[in-house]
């Protein structure tokens, strides 16, 4: 049996009571667009089976506009996609000449105004979906690889968890000794004096206090970009791997950039390093 034979036998049994299948950003709302996450385990089984959805989903713009306002809005960054799901004939005609900047940001705009997508609106998804508060020692023994292989989950349990901070009553639970750098911040808010050598765990700590500082807010710049991904990576590395996992738009980046103060020596890094429409 091949992979689509077996994607069109368990369909089925994935469809919710409307007979629908949730788009990918639906299910997996804390997996960013371009991750390798959809080209392997549950992420590629999943697309695969969407794309068996959509072979039996008529091809009129009625009905597959219906079944996306069934569904939460996605995400900026998944704009070609929609469009794709709205407009099947385009997908199949290679001769297609519109496929340029200028075409692909009225696609946006046309979306944007329909609904169909939205400005940084996967956490609301990932949000509407908790149960329960969990704790993320509970996915990793140390806040590093917290940070280094949850990065856009731990992004939004951030969000998640700084809200609940509000609360006069917010008390969290104490934390393994493995995750005592990150107590403080937990508690207060308050991530403590930053240590721009360790990337990784100043990271996880910011992202327990319920923000990200900036590089520039740190008073780095980017010639402390060493392009790493190693464990051993600075701030502002690790600052280029959460941006990578935070930001769905250009609309959200501008709002971070605005909010921190971005210098005008960072444009080009920030162009370069975190590429959104």
């Amino acid at each position: 049996m091949s992979w689509q034979e077996s994607c069109r036998s368990r369909l089925r049994e994935h469809l919710d009571p409307r007979g629908d299948l949730a788009p990918p950003w639906e299910r997996f709302p804390d997996y960013e667009r371009y991750t390798i996450g959809w080209r392997m385990g549950a992420g590629e089984d999943w697309m695969g089976l969407w794309s068996v959805f959509l072979e039996q989903l008529a091809p009129d713009p009625e009905t597959r506009v219906a079944y996306l306002r069934r569904h939460p809005p996605a995400p900026i960054s998944w704009a070609d996609v929609v469009h794709g799901v709205l407009y099947p004939a385009e997908e199949d005609d290679d001769d297609s000449d519109e496929d340029g900047p200028a075409a692909a940001a009225q696609r946006r705009t046309a979306l944007l105004e329909q609904g169909l997508i939205a400005s940084d609106v996967a956490f609301a998804t990932w949000l509407g979906q908790q149960r329960e508060l969990r704790w993320p020692w509970e996915w990793h023994p140390r806040p590093e690889d917290a940070a280094r292989y949850s990065t856009r989950e731990l992004w939004f349990w951030s969000r998640q968890v700084a809200e609940l901070r509000k609360d006069s009553g917010w008390t969290p639970p104490g934390v393994p000794e493995t995750w005592r750098a990150c107590a403080q911040a937990l508690q207060t808010g308050d991530a403590g004096a930053i240590d721009p050598r360790h990337g990784l765990l100043s990271l996880a700590r910011l992202l327990c206090a319920g923000h990200v500082k900036a590089p520039w807010e740190l008073g780095l710049g980017p010639a402390d970009f060493a392009d790493s991904f190693e464990d051993d990576m600075g701030y502002v590395d690790a600052f280029r791997l959460w941006g990578m996992s935070a930001f769905d738009d250009a609309l959200q980046l501008r709002r971070y950039l605005e909010a921190t103060r971005a210098p005008p020596g960072w444009e080009a890094w920030v162009a370069e390093q975190l590429p959104v429409d």
